[in-house]
């Protein structure tokens, strides 16, 4: 009977996934969650790492554009150490948020296009 219960405790324990798939499975989570953001400044996700715990996203503005960062804390739940989780996303300042109105009215100021003269 000890033996029987020795083959399950250890059939049971090897179930599950492994350390390397738990990894794999957060990186797609962060991934599919920093491609949602438009650009901008401002972007919040209410998503889950495969180890139950909130993903943050944090976004910083540059002198050319917004970076964003989305994190998992990894599997000891420790913010900010070498177990972290991370995907970047960086955009210039107006891409993927500018209008197009906004963009020709740029080309017009610079003389690039928009109102043509005969």
């Amino acid at each position: 009977m000890k033996r029987i219960l020795a083959v399950m405790v250890l059939a049971v324990a090897g179930c599950g996934p492994s350390a390397h798939e738990l990894r794999e499975q957060t990186l797609s989570t962060l991934n599919g969650e920093a491609d949602k953001w438009q650009g901008g400044k401002d972007f919040a996700t209410t998503a889950t790492d495969s180890y139950g715990r909130p993903i943050t996203a944090s976004v910083e503005k540059g002198t050319f554009g917004y970076t964003l960062e989305v994190r998992s804390s990894g599997p000891d739940g420790l913010v900010k150490n070498s177990d972290d989780i991370v995907v970047t996303r960086s955009k210039l300042h107006g891409e993927g948020s500018v209008t197009g109105v906004v963009v020709d009215d740029v080309k017009k100021g610079l003389k690039l296009g928009g109102d043509k003269k005969p």
